[in-house]
């Protein structure tokens, strides 16, 4: 296939569903990923498209944050590493709450494969659908409008709605951990579901890769008071170590 002709069925692709993914795209066109990402550099500095690690998605003027297709092909390691320790402080007839993050997903399917006897609240379309067959889990999926980026319930009815929950653990992630300020989010609608989670939960787990620290965006979540545990894939840099210790913020990774 002439290369104008992937670029074209690449447009269309992303036209239709907002997002393409690298890998997917190197089988579609049995051509290398390398081949690939060439073409879209070339759809990239034409302004058409925003590229990011495993594939690209189309620029949108109010939600620029990766769509969920991509993010779960990203940093699989690292994410799968998070959600084992976290499993570590789920203990049968914990009531939890995980949020919709890609993290999450790999959390949610350890809590299945584990067969564990909990409660599982969440404002996760996929979570739902990884735990809805499990019969030792007693799914909640909380209401609200759909959020297409990350498959997720969103909005005043899903805030209203976790209020009205006793959760003794909350998982929730970030798109960003920055001193002094703490986690924040690259959009509105998840930073105030994962502050509300936050609120109705007795312990705090914070789940963020190494790619997160030092890194601000715009949404702020919480601040550190708000936070018992950060689970991390890699040990941190000594002034993060020693401002988590002067903050009692348990580290694990």
């Amino acid at each position: 296939m002439l290369k104008f002709e992937r670029l074209r069925i690449i447009e269309n692709l992303l036209n239709e569903n907002g997002s393409v993914s690298t890998s997917e795209l190197s089988k579609m066109f049995d051509v290398t990923e390398e081949t690939v990402r060439n073409d879209l550099v070339e759809l990239q500095n034409a302004n058409k498209i925003k590229r990011v690690r495993g594939g690209a998605f189309l620029i949108e003027p109010v939600d620029n944050e990766v769509p969920i297709t991509i993010r779960t092909e990203m940093l699989q390691d690292e994410k799968n590493r998070i959600a084992q320790i976290a499993l570590e402080y789920i203990h049968p007839g914990d009531t939890i709450a995980i949020d919709s993050s890609t993290t999450a997903i790999s959390l949610a399917k350890l809590i299945k494969e584990a067969q564990l006897s909990v409660t599982v609240i969440t404002n996760s379309i996929i979570n739902g659908s990884i735990l809805m067959d499990s019969k030792n889990v007693n799914l909640i999926i909380l209401g609200g409008t759909l959020r297409g980026k990350s498959n997720s319930l969103v909005g005043n009815i899903t805030n209203e709605s976790i209020g009205k929950y006793v959760i003794n653990k909350a998982f929730v992630s970030c798109s960003g951990l920055s001193m002094p300020a703490g986690p924040s989010d690259t959009n509105e609608q998840e930073a105030k579901i994962r502050e509300s989670i936050f609120l109705s939960s007795e312990k705090n787990f914070l789940l963020a890769d190494n790619t997160k620290f030092d890194f601000r965006t715009v949404y702020l979540i919480s601040d550190f008071e708000s936070i018992d545990c950060i689970i991390t894939n890699q040990n941190v840099s000594k002034e993060w170590s020693n401002f988590l210790a002067e903050k009692k913020i348990e580290l694990r990774y």
